[in-house]
């Protein structure tokens, strides 16, 4: 079987992990990548074996693409979605899919109406220590869930945020937790199911930014579970991200994932031994956005290739994808208005 020919389109930090990722696997092949820098473009291309294209309708029309990963800034994600899906290309995109819920919206709708596959890149769902205790939870192993923390006490440094789109709320529509600490709120709607409502404060503490680099909230999930987001990126030298779920029958700690405590009533002491084993300590971005793996990519790239195969929907198809960036909204609509928001939003 040919592989698939994919094109990445923004060729920044984490374009550059999409192309380590895609490099690894087989059944796909990098033909095509675009970015605004044409310098950097080329250099990019020849360093990847691929092509570099001096404008996007290249790329949208070309029949050596197959699928497109879109990597720019998030707020030109729908700008390279819609018409990348009006050509037929299948979507693979950063987080978050956008940065407003219309963008997103709009998204969807161009990708079911063009019949092509949309996907989210969400990597940490696809960790070991996350499905492990998505299966304890939903199969009822910790009882009734009390609590869901999430916590995201990561740093960035002045330079991190100088000349650039981030934390601007044009382009990346927030700062610490649209941007960073989106996996672990995907992560803690994701294990503890809908949330209900929502009360926050955001604040800039730290930098010099338009947006949050400091935030908290309170969480009611529809089970009747409370918890809390902490999302940061003032906080040196930073921390892994952390999330901990404590039930009346059990208590999970995770660390970027990896499982750190895993006490359950029903484990007996072997379990709990192989709970903590079942990963390996891992690279994280807490304070250097350069310095995850790509083995978390290289897992989402699979499960693509599963949907382009027709073997199953996308592990994070686009309605998923959704989900966290509507969370984080009500966090700042409950934060400039001083109130409890109550999702869906409408």
């Amino acid at each position: 079987m040919k592989p698939y020919k994919i094109a990445i389109i923004g060729i920044g930090n984490i374009g550059r992990i999409h192309a380590q990722a895609i490099a690894t696997i087989p059944e796909l092949k990098l033909t095509m990548v675009f970015d605004m820098n044409q310098e950097n473009s080329q250099t990019f291309a020849q360093e990847f074996d691929a092509k570099s294209v001096a404008t996007l309708d290249e790329l949208y029309s070309s029949p050596e693409v197959d699928a497109i990963s879109i990597c720019t800034p998030s707020g030109y994600h729908a700008d390279a979605a819609i018409p990348a899906a009006e050509h037929g290309k299948h979507l693979l995109i950063e987080k978050p899919l956008d940065i407003t819920l219309a963008r997103i919206d709009a998204m969807i709708a161009a990708a079911r109406i063009n019949n092509v596959i949309l996907a989210g890149v969400f990597p940490s769902r696809f960790r070991q220590g996350i499905q492990a205790t998505r299966k304890a939870i939903f199969g009822g192993r910790l009882g009734n869930i009390m609590f869901i923390q999430g916590t995201i006490k990561w740093y960035r440094s002045t330079e991190y945020y100088q000349d650039s789109w981030r934390g601007t709320l044009e382009v990346d529509g927030g700062g610490a937790l649209i941007n960073q600490g989106i996996h672990t709120i995907d992560l803690v709607q994701w294990l503890g199911g809908p949330v209900k409502s929502i009360l926050a404060q955001t604040d800039t503490l730290h930098h010099t930014i338009e947006a949050e680099d400091t935030a908290s909230a309170l969480l009611k999930f529809e089970s009747g579970a409370q918890g809390v987001i902490m999302g940061a990126t003032s906080c040196w030298p930073g921390d892994p991200a952390r999330i901990e779920i404590h039930g009346d029958a059990g208590t999970i700690f995770l660390e970027e994932g990896r499982i750190v405590r895993w006490d359950l009533k029903d484990a007996d002491a072997d379990e709990s031994a192989r709970m903590l084993k079942l990963e390996a300590v891992t690279h994280n971005g807490s304070h250097d956005p350069t310095a995850i793996g790509i083995g978390g990519h290289r897992r989402q790239y699979q499960d693509f290739i599963a949907a382009l195969n027709g073997e199953s929907s996308p592990f994070v198809g686009g309605a998923e994808a959704r989900k966290a960036v509507e969370i984080i909204h009500a966090i700042y609509k409950s934060a400039q208005n001083n109130m409890k928001i109550n999702l869906p939003l409408a």
